[in-house]
């Protein structure tokens, strides 16, 4: 697929800008429009009960300013792309996630840092509701955007969700190096031999290694995508753990996956796993949901 049409929701920070270089970057590659959205929440209780309300009169000089500075903003960035820019007032994640909706965005970038997009709209209240309401996949900037994504990791539970973030993550990046890692969960280690599951497997002629790497290669076919582009690993341990660890020894650019599926990997923008690999991990991060 071409991305056509991205949504940056900013907070002014440090990483929000980066969001929008990253942004700015996407556009240019696949000719796309840009629409700059910014959040501004009031006190609670003042919010209107439908987001389509129009901005009450207190926040309306706010809202004046807020798109001057959005202005001045995109207008220091030296490129010539289609930008639209919004300020709305609301909760963030449902703005966030309305807005993406209505305006049918293929790609909504945060910042991963700042004033709400880490500790409110990740990690709290705010973080659930929009990876739970999203239809629309999410990047995540955790560093400056002056690298590629050559290198990307995808984190996989084998599951349809999981194949949609394979096929979402090929298409979006299709001349990149791809890992596909399928972690077996410590939990799991009762079931084989100490000599069956270390760090990683490395014995291939292993039964049961050969059976999961059986189902990475079956699971890799139904998956529209250049085959060779792909290399396979598994291991064992913690899911947050894992993922980072590994990503770090491959040196990925960008970690991709599934925001729901079958195995603990549903959880993993929704709990501690959320908490634990957003705290480690440096890089950026790709989560896309399943479709409807």
């Amino acid at each position: 697929m071409t991305l056509n049409n991205l949504l940056i929701a900013s907070d002014f920070s440090k990483h929000a800008d980066w969001a929008l270089q990253r942004s700015i970057s996407l556009a240019k590659s696949n000719q796309a429009c840009i629409h700059f959205l910014h959040v501004v929440t009031p006190p609670l209780g003042s919010i209107a009960q439908s987001s389509e309300t129009e901005l009450q009169s207190n926040h309306f000089s706010e809202k004046k300013e807020i798109e001057e500075k959005i202005l001045k903003k995109l207008k220091d960035k030296k490129h010539k792309l289609s930008i639209n820019a919004t300020v709305v007032v609301g909760r963030v994640a449902d703005e966030v996630v309305r807005y993406a909706n209505e305006n049918h965005h293929e790609l909504i970038i945060v910042g991963a840092h700042g004033r709400y997009y880490i500790h409110e709209y990740v990690l709290g209240t705010t973080a659930g509701s929009i990876i739970r309401q999203s239809h629309v996949p999410v990047l995540l900037i955790k560093k400056n955007p002056d690298f590629a994504y050559d290198r990307i990791l995808i984190a996989t539970d084998l599951s349809q969700t999981s194949k949609e973030a394979v096929q979402f993550a090929f298409n979006c990046f299709p001349n990149a190096t791809f890992q596909l890692l399928h972690i077996v969960d410590v939990y799991y280690r009762q079931f084989f031999n100490a000599t069956d599951l270390g760090e990683e497997f490395v014995d291939t002629k292993n039964p049961k290694t050969k059976i999961i790497l059986e189902k990475l290669d079956n699971f890799l076919n139904q998956c529209r995508v250049d085959k060779s582009k792909f290399e396979k690993k598994i291991i064992g341990g913690y899911y947050a753990d894992a993922i980072v660890e590994e990503a770090n020894r491959w040196n990925a650019d960008l970690l991709a996956f599934g925001a729901q599926g079958k195995s603990g990997l549903h959880y993993l923008l929704m709990g501690s796993v959320a908490k634990r690999i957003l705290h480690l991990s440096s890089i950026d991060m790709l989560a896309v949901p399943p479709k409807l």
